[in-house]
């Protein structure tokens, strides 16, 4: 092994092959030798916590605190929170910076609230500080840099882990947004959870179950069922159907399992809007594509609604007239 427990390269000389050192140099190796395996064991810990870890797991390992304290000091370990550090470099790392503060928080500790929701991206942006965890615990602990929460309990169906976070579930976390965000932005996170977790209405509604005391369970309930827009091409095609009086159906909601753009209710007609802005990646594109086979769904496109409105208005007129007459031949799953 190399320094810092890294592998020596292929054709590089092992520590047998080394000449064998004298005197000075000689101690020197021989402390050096006894101190790589500990810090490989530091390593090996970091690796699986986004390159931190913790006094408490060092010395669980064996690592006594004056190793610890030489360490901080020539740095191959940096504090980062009291007893967390950064393990061999203090490099930016968002995934590095929540699993410090969730190590910081204790056992049982959860990265949640708004962090936790970049981390599903429920939310759009750059990350939102400071970090947050959720504790199950009522004593009064204080970290610099970070907010805690403190609850009674953490039920096993509100926690999970991604990308190697702790972290409360995507129900959970949008029940402790649903105080804070405004309801379209919380519809929108909504819709986020089903597309990026497949999270359902029902799932919401068993994480409310399990904690009926929470703020804000109305106003999270109204947003599962909002209707929201998620493209400039859904907002133009609506100025579109108001500036002809055409009736504006229901936007992004549930049908049968899957999302659909526009669906009118009363006469069963879908009509799906592509924009390659959410086709730009094969996956993307090939659940759009199974989508629209089990459905069937009329299509439209950005140039359909902006390039050509009027016979885009024209055929919509003649769908929804035809829908009126016979529901099931445009929805074949009504």
């Amino acid at each position: 092994m190399g320094a810092y427990g890294v592998p020596f390269a292929p054709n590089s000389p092992s520590k047998r092959e080394l000449p064998a050192a004298k005197g000075a140099n000689s101690l020197l190796w021989h402390l050096w030798g006894h101190m790589r395996p500990y810090f490989a064991i530091a390593s090996r810990i970091a690796s699986d916590q986004h390159g931190r870890v913790t006094r408490r797991q060092l010395m669980a390992a064996g690592i006594d605190p004056e190793q610890i304290k030489r360490w901080l000091a020539d740095g191959r370990l940096c504090a980062v929170h009291r007893g967390v550090y950064a393990v061999g470099h203090v490099a930016p790392s968002v995934h590095g910076d929540y699993v410090a503060a969730v190590l910081a928080g204790g056992a049982g500790a959860k990265l949640s609230h708004a962090p936790a929701a970049h981390v599903f991206k429920l939310t759009r942006g750059r990350r939102p500080p400071p970090p947050e965890v959720t504790v199950p615990t009522t004593a009064h602990r204080r970290r610099p840099g970070i907010v805690i929460h403190r609850v009674e309990a953490l039920h096993p169906h509100d926690v999970t882990v991604h990308d190697g976070i702790p972290l409360t579930s995507v129900p959970r976390v949008l029940l402790d947004l649903a105080p804070r965000l405004p309801p379209a932005r919380l519809g929108r996170a909504c819709h986020e959870a089903w597309v990026h977790h497949r999270t359902t209405p029902a799932q919401v509604e068993a994480c409310i179950a399990r904690n009926p005391n929470k703020p804000g369970i109305a106003k999270l309930r109204r947003a599962l069922g909002s209707d929201i827009t998620l493209s400039d091409l859904e907002d133009a095609f609506l100025a579109l159907l108001r500036q002809h009086g055409v009736p504006l159906p229901r936007t992004n909601i549930d049908r049968h399992g899957d999302k659909v753009d526009c669906h009118w209710p009363q006469c069963l007609l879908t009509i799906e809007l592509l924009s390659y802005r959410f086709h730009a990646t094969r996956d993307g594109f090939e659940r759009d594509v199974a989508r629209r086979r089990r459905s069937r769904h009329v299509a439209f496109t950005w140039g359909d609604v902006l390039e050509r409105p009027a016979p885009t208005v024209a055929e919509l007129r003649q769908l929804l007239s035809r829908a009126r007459s016979s529901p099931t031949r445009l929805d074949p799953r009504a």
